[in-house]
This record gives C-alpha cells, structure tokens and sequence, in this order.
C-alpha cells in the first residue's frame, strides 16, 4: 500500500515556482535549463567589508547581506549587456550540492518573527517557517530563472556588489563552491512568492503596452522603474523570466525587446513584438543544442509581463508568520504584531502534475477547469510559475482572503498516467499540506476547510494510508503534530480539528471498508529555546464512528504520557487514558 502524507493544519482561525532546467554532474558548468523556466531583519554580519546592501562578507555558511533593504540605484538598465552584466554559467536546478534558502535568508527577509530562538548568529525556524522553506526550496527544481533575471539586475544597477560573492564584476563569478551566490540567487528567486511582490507582476498588458513600459524604463535614466520580464504559455503553466534591457524598433511596427535570457549565457536575444497585430513570439530551448520551443502570445493571452523592482525591493510581508491567537483575535504574542491584509491570506500550492482548483462557500472558484485557468473570488489571486518543462507544467501559487470555507479539489482528470502530489497551505501561524498522494488518472480527491479554520477533511475513494502533519506556532511552544492512518484499503475520510481554547487536537477517520483504521501520533514540541521533545505512539485503535482527541498543551515533555480521549459519534467520551510513548 502507497503511504500518502496527509500535512494538514486546522485552527481556530479564519484564515515558485521555478524554471526548467537540466541536471549536470558537480563539477561541471550547470546545463541550460529549460525554456519554461519558472519586515526588514535586524540583520547579522560576521567581520569583513561593508556590502553595497549594508551586509558584510562571512564565511560560506554566514550571512552575506544583512537586510532586505538596498541602496538606491546608481547605474540605469539601460546598461545592461547580457556578455557583461549577464552570469556566465546558465540556469540550474537543484543539483547536488548546490544551497538554496537557509534560516539566514528567510531571517533577512521576514526579521527575527521566523525564529523559534534566536542564539547569537543562530536563527531556529519555527516549524511553520521550516515547512515553508522547504517548500521553496523544493520548488527551485524546476531552475532559478527568477533569481538570475532579479539578481543579474540588481548588481547592474549597483544595488548590490558582485565583490561580496567572489569577483569584481558578475561575469567574473563561479557557482561551483560559491555557497553565498547560490543562496542569493535563491533569496531573489522566491521574492516572487512573497506578498506584495506575488501580487505585483503585472498580467493585465497588451504586447504594445509591455513595449512602452520598457522604452519609458529605459529612457527614464536611474531613478526609473525596472523589470524583470515573464513569458508563458497560455494558461500559465508553463513560463520563463529574463532581463529586457532596451527596445530596438526594426520598422513596420515590428519592435524587438532585447533581453538577457539566462538560458543562454553571454547572448543577446530577442522577442519579436508587432504593435499592428499586438503579438509577442520568442523561440527558445532548454539547451542550446536541444529543439528549441516557439513562444507566443496576444492581447487576449496576457502572457508577456512585467514584474517591478521598486516591489521585489520594498518591505516583504511574511504571510504565514506570527501566532495563531494573534489570527484568532486574541492578545498579540511575543513573535509578531496582529495580522495586515496581506498577512491574512491563505497560500494554497500545488507541486505535481495534476490541476488544482479552489471553490468558496459561494461557489466561486480559482484554478483550472477544463485545462483553463479561472478566477472568480474576490480579493484572490495567483502567482504565475516559471518553472519545468512541456513534461512538467506546473500550478501557480494562489492566495485567497481568510475566514472562507474552501473545498480544494485535486484533480487528476488531465492525467495520462499516475502521478504524485503535494497539496500545501499556510496561514497565519499554520500550515497543512497533503503530501504524497498518489493520484491515478480521472481520480479526484478533495480537501474542506471551515471558514474559521477549526475542521479540516480530506476525502480520496483510493486505498491510501494517510499520514497527517500539523504546525503551529503559538504565543507559548510552538507544534508539529503528525498522525498516520491505516487499516483501510476502500477509501477513507479523515477529520482533522483542533482546539486551542482546550489545547487538544482531534482526529475522525471514516472508511470505506470494514477494517478498524489504527493511528500512528507523533507529536514534537518547539521551547522558547528552539529544543524540541518528541513524543510517539503506535497503534491507537479507533472505531468508524469515534473521534480521538490528544491533550497536547498538557504534555509534560518527553517520557511523560499524553492524555488521549475517545468519544462516540454525539461526542460523549467514552474513555480516557494517558498514552505512554512508544518509539
């Protein structure tokens, strides 16, 4: 039987990515990756010369740069030539051996609100942050081309010194070994994935519009705005982001905006607009000497974009930080002030190949129907991806207002063949996620949310053992609970809950067989000092039509029993027992 990982978080709460690429062996220069590509810290800094970004230069594994902000801009992009602005090796993937995101890079972002602890130059995660991370990170498989197109840019403008990773000018910088530039390459990248940056790439223009943006960048010198550009396929699923750098008019209404496409190191490319017909093209590959891929687009598509810098460089706020009391309304804790707007969002992701699509309780809805994107919910909204090839076309990041009830409906519909994936969502001070689900073609699976976040249920007809996951950061320890389910082979439904009032969390699972299902609880717990203690049980027994509720607030720490109740199907307890830990 196929283990699912169900990761899901329910509270008492209302509530990317990447580019295509091509592996290559350590040692080598990274291959050319594919055509579809994808609040301030306090800051540290360990000894060494002052950064253009207000950072010192460390050792490989320290902090580089100190804060998200920059200083301005001192040379405009209309210098920009992609032999001498451009990186000399191309686009890559996650390659052994090569660093992403780290806690120092989600510290710069967000401040010291993404830390369990902070000891001297050490930040811990919260489980919360941890898990979001991860999911970054894991999204740059598909290549980095947002954080060449970003990053190239920003050191053109001298917003940040290319000394500071090895070499006086970028042309001049290695990857192999460089562990600071492929932690800042990735730092850039997943700026597209933070609000108001996620928000902010503009897929409402025309062709025409794109041009006279860029000429009116181009010709406002250094303090114009500047910009990365996107480029997709229709319906967004498949994209790539390089950095225009001037507009060439080649007569008959026919403009090409040239552009530094990090696919191919050192050569000056080119879209071909015609402002007449108001089309886009651009013919490209994920190697050089691959077939390359024709790219095109119109005034209905909207698919040649522009994302702006003065965003990506301003204040980032982080979406999934601070407390779950604080989202509840409650006194603000010791991690964070109460929620903005856009920190009330809940992120709602997909990695795999099936199609994703969210439905409210008015039945408005957000994702694919019939292979076409929608968007129906007001105040919701989705960051395109520059990620994978024509074999793995990706779903973009949603963002959705909280405290709606939300049914996301995995499907598996387009499949030709089974495929696995991940289902994650965060909000303030949570997140969940369904993780390994192996998906069959035309197989649905679905996942409820309450509008308040207390009661999550998932439902798949297939014979899978899941494995729920719970993080939470709380104004006291912060928690990760994981449950595994089997016993059943016929489909089942799981319940998830959680009470932060009683400090208890409760699981209901409903099979399709006959079979009694048995849970398998681990429960880790985060101190004030990021030490964790882990407690574990295997083999709780439950009946179709009983509920189990676990007393975590009450647990006193490993080797210590926690308290399990189990009540029947109008809610009555019916026993109660303190479970011992057993690895």
């Amino acid at each position: 039987m196929r283990t699912t990982h169900l990761v899901l978080c329910a509270l008492l709460v209302p509530t990317a990515v990447g580019c295509g690429k091509k592996e290559t062996p350590q040692g080598a220069t990274p291959a050319a990756t594919s055509s579809a590509s994808p609040a301030p810290s306090k800051g540290l800094s360990i000894g060494g010369n002052e950064s253009a970004g207000g950072g010192a230069l460390g050792e490989p594994g320290g902090v580089v740069i100190k804060t998200h902000e920059l200083p301005a801009a001192t040379r405009p992009a209309s210098d920009f030539k992609p032999a001498a602005s451009g990186f000399k090796f191309q686009n890559y993937g996650n390659l052994k051996g090569v660093s992403n995101l780290t806690a120092i890079e989600l510290r710069r972002m967000f401040g010291d609100q993404v830390c369990v602890s902070v000891e001297g130059d050490k930040c811990t995660l919260t489980p919360v942050a941890e898990q979001w991370m991860e999911r970054q990170n894991k999204s740059m498989g598909g290549g980095h081309c947002e954080g060449f197109a970003a990053l190239s840019l920003l050191m053109e403008r001298g917003q940040i010194d290319p000394k500071l990773f090895g070499a006086p000018t970028v042309p001049e910088l290695d990857l192999k070994g460089n562990e600071r530039l492929q932690r800042e390459i990735a730092y850039w990248f997943v700026t597209q994935a933070v609000p108001p940056m996620a928000m902010a790439e503009d897929k409402t223009l025309s062709p025409e519009q794109v041009v006279e943006k860029l000429i009116a960048s181009f010709k406002g010198g250094v303090a114009a705005e500047t910009y990365t550009l996107g480029i997709y396929a229709p319906g967004y699923k498949m994209g790539h982001a390089t950095t225009p750098y001037a507009v060439v008019d080649k007569g008959d209404d026919v403009v090409w905006i040239m552009h530094y496409d990090n696919n191919y190191p050192a050569e000056e490319k080119h879209i071909v607009v015609d402002k007449k017909a108001n089309t886009w093209s651009y013919t490209t590959a994920a190697d050089p000497a691959a077939d390359e891929h024709a790219y095109k687009g119109d005034n209905e598509t909207k698919t040649l974009t522009l994302a702006p810098t003065s965003v990506r460089t301003g204040k980032l706020i982080c979406h999934f930080c601070g407390t779950v009391e604080e989202e509840a309304g409650g006194d603000k804790g010791a991690k964070g002030a109460a929620p903005s707007a856009a920190a009330s969002l809940r992120e709602i992701t997909l990695d795999g190949d099936a199609d994703l699509l969210i439905t409210d309780d008015a039945g408005k809805r957000l994702g694919y129907v019939d292979g076409k994107l929608v968007s129906e919910i007001a105040g919701a909204s989705f960051a395109a991806d520059k990620s994978a090839d024509e074999a793995e076309e990706d779903e973009p990041i949603y963002y959705v207002p909280a405290g709606k009830k939300l049914k996301v409906t995995l499907d598996g519909g387009s499949l030709k063949k089974a495929s696995e994936s991940d289902v994650h969502l965060f909000g303030h001070g949570y997140s969940l996620g369904v993780e390994g689900v192996a998906l069959s073609p035309g197989q649905k699976d679905e996942i409820d949310f309450s509008a308040d976040g207390s009661v999550i249920t998932y439902a798949t007809k297939k014979a899978e053992t899941p494995t729920l996951v719970v993080d939470i950061d709380t104004a006291g320890a912060d928690y990760e609970f994981e449950v595994k389910v089997a016993g059943e082979s016929a489909g089942q439904t799981v319940e998830l809950s959680i009470d932060l009032k009683t400090g208890t969390f409760g699981v209901k699972v409903k099979g399709e067989g006959a079979a009694k299902p048995t849970l398998t609880v681990k429960l880790v717990r985060y101190d004030a000092k990021g030490a964790t203690q882990t407690f574990q049980h295997k083999g709780v027994a439950v009946a179709g039509d009983q509920s189990l509720s676990f007393g975590y607030a009450a647990w006193k720490g490993e080797k210590s029993p926690l308290h399990v109740a189990v009540s029947d199907a109008k809610g009555a307890v019916v026993s109660e027992e303190d479970e011992s830990d057993e690895d």
